[in-house]
């Protein structure tokens, strides 16, 4: 699968993506009063540029110029623009650092 593919609301994402940029982390609290982090990662293919949504540990795992890998992950549209996530349920793993 290619960047340019990705549409909001897809599930089983897979992609390999080089991180371009990533932005400064925010912590969170959500609904239940557990903690968290998000940053988002400017990631790009031969096909585009996608943001990528880091959640958590993630976000300390992925570097600028990394390529990375999602597995299993889904897309969903925030503030108009689609972003991927591995989510839940899928994997992001650095491949080449």
């Amino acid at each position: 699968m290619k960047a340019s593919d990705i549409k909001p609301g897809m599930r089983s994402v897979d992609l390999e993506l080089t991180v371009i940029e990533k932005t400064d982390t925010h912590s969170f609290v959500n609904k239940k009063g557990g903690k968290g982090r998000v940053a988002t990662a400017i990631c790009e293919d031969d096909s585009g540029r996608i943001k990528v949504s880091l959640w958590n540990e993630d976000i300390d795992l992925v570097e600028e110029g990394d390529r990375i890998r999602i597995k299993n992950g889904y897309s969903r549209l925030f503030k108009d623009e689609v972003h991927v996530s591995a989510g839940k349920y899928g994997e992001l793993e650095v491949i080449e650092q």
